[in-house]
């Protein structure tokens, strides 16, 4: 999948990107190529006296710096970097982040429309969604008589580049009422719950636990090129910073492109429901915005006594329009789009289904018992066992099972059957075949995780060093000009 990158921030250099940028004007460009005379430059004194470097200082001096970055990164070099790495839109991604930070009970999948028929594929309830899209010059536009940020909305400001999926996620989760973040983000959150966004923005961009985890992919070259970015941004802001008036560095600063850029930025925002309004939380707007207000649908409301939050009703549907409005503006470009929906995790509420359907199936055989005493002799117990206890392996709890009643429409049902049991036996087989569902969907999820963990372990190698020690070997040798001249003629014929 292509790497989605954050629109240009007003650069804030470290020492990281001064470095590198320093590292790399030590190869300077004008020094001359001399001719040498049995392996010394005849004006070899003169180059020393000028202070300026030999030739082959100059190469072996970028031979030494390539080599650096050919090395594997450690992870003490990941924790000490500053800077932050641009991710990518992936589901997987995401949920290994979210893991890795210690939230709980989230699953993040991807959203292929916004239709309602493709809707009811959401995992209920859904938090937030994560909408991705190419920022232009004209989305820094704020709207000035909007209200400052609420003191029950968490809002974080973007004040450094490359971080605006990290604040998009956190921007959700630290919204979801009753969610359990872990000791190191429920300890931010109580420390940054008084302060305004925009030093939110500042203690996440400054905070050693959350930018590692974000740079948990990183490659050495991805840290260089950052760092080298940023440079070259701190350079081309530096020069036009002159020119600009304060109200234009205030609105467009963190978002304008520098002159040398052909194309825009892909940038990540997020849509939440708080408290029964939706809000547009964008990282690079000095507030968050309102969009209007929704309720939950009736036939969610017993789940959310033992799943909290809202369900994708009707607060997406508010959602969506102002997702279809910003897509309609950028019709005629044709860019491309992605939206990824923040939802319980089917390992939260599978087993508030199974407790459901176990106290469902408690009753019916209380039915069953009254009308037909011997109606288990119509069963084998080993091809409908039927879970009536704690069983940690489904995530059933004795605490669990206790909270958990058993819903009205259930009580209704057996009602209706009324003592024919035919009937009984039939609902019972039915709700045995639920149950068996949900079973083998919770295994599918573990299975699932384990399958991301997998994919993260392998995502995390960096085959680069590898690749490149290859391919010099291959130059060295003198195969690497054979290959490359194949590969041309075989391309030339091919046309």
């Amino acid at each position: 999948m292509e790497t989605l990158k954050d629109p240009p921030m007003a650069p804030q250099v470290d020492s990281a990107a001064d470095g590198f940028q320093s590292h790399c004007d030590n190869g300077s460009s004008d020094t001359t190529v001399l001719p040498e005379h049995h392996g010394v430059s005849p004006n070899d004194g003169q180059l020393r006296r000028s202070g300026r470097q030999h030739p082959s200082e100059v190469v072996s001096r970028e031979q030494d710096i390539l080599d650096e970055l050919m090395r594997p990164l450690t992870e003490q070099q990941r924790q000490n970097w500053t800077g932050w790495v641009e991710l990518e839109s992936d589901p997987a991604l995401f949920n290994f982040i979210l893991r890795e930070y210690g939230v709980k009970d989230i699953k993040i999948q991807e959203v292929l429309s916004l239709d309602d028929e493709m809707l009811t594929f959401l995992l209920q309830p859904t938090y937030g969604l994560i909408f991705l899209f190419k920022y232009r010059d004209s989305d820094a536009v704020e709207d000035e008589q909007l209200e400052e940020c609420p003191d029950h909305v968490w809002f974080a400001n973007q004040t450094t580049t490359n971080a605006c999926a990290t604040v998009a996620l956190l921007n959700i989760v630290m919204n979801i009422p009753l969610l359990d973040l872990g000791d190191q983000l429920g300890d931010f959150k109580n420390a940054t719950q008084s302060l305004k966004p925009a030093s939110r923005g500042y203690e996440m961009s400054h905070n050693n636990f959350i930018r590692t985890i974000h740079n948990s992919f990183a490659r050495k070259m991805d840290m260089r090129n950052a760092d080298l970015t940023l440079s070259n941004e701190a350079q081309n802001w530096s020069k036009a910073r002159p020119k600009r008036s304060k109200r234009n560095i205030a609105t467009n600063g963190k978002s304008k492109k520098s002159a040398d850029e052909n194309e825009p930025g892909f940038h990540f925002i997020a849509y939440v429901p708080i408290e029964k309004e939706i809000w547009r939380l964008d990282g690079l707007q000095e507030r968050p915005i309102n969009l209007g207000t929704y309720h939950h649908p009736p036939q969610f409301r017993n789940l959310l006594l033992t799943v909290k939050g809202p369900t994708s009703g009707d607060w997406i549907a508010v959602a969506r329009e102002n997702i279809y409005g910003r897509i309609e503006q950028y019709d005629e470009d044709g860019l491309q789009f992605n939206l990824l929906a923040l939802c319980a995790s089917p390992l939260k509420t599978i087993p508030v289904k199974l407790s459901e359907n176990a106290h469902s199936i408690l009753a019916l055989e209380a039915r069953l018992d009254k009308v037909k005493s011997d109606w288990r002799a119509f069963f084998d117990g080993n091809e409908f066992p039927a879970i009536n206890k704690p069983d940690l392996a489904y995530g059933l709890s004795k605490e669990l099972l206790e909270n958990v009643r058993t819903p009205d429409a259930a009580l209704s049902t057996i009602e209706d059957q009324g003592t024919d049991p035919i009937r009984l036996l039939e609902l019972y087989r039915h709700w045995m075949s639920i149950q068996s569902k949900l079973r083998a969907n919770y295994m599918e999820e573990v299975a699932s995780i384990g399958q991301e963990n997998e994919q993260a372990a392998r995502r995390k190698v960096d085959h680069t060093p590898c690749i490149y020690s290859s391919v010099r070997a291959l130059a060295e040798s003198g195969f690497l000009k054979g290959i490359v001249e194949d590969v041309q003629g075989a391309d030339a014929w091919s046309r």
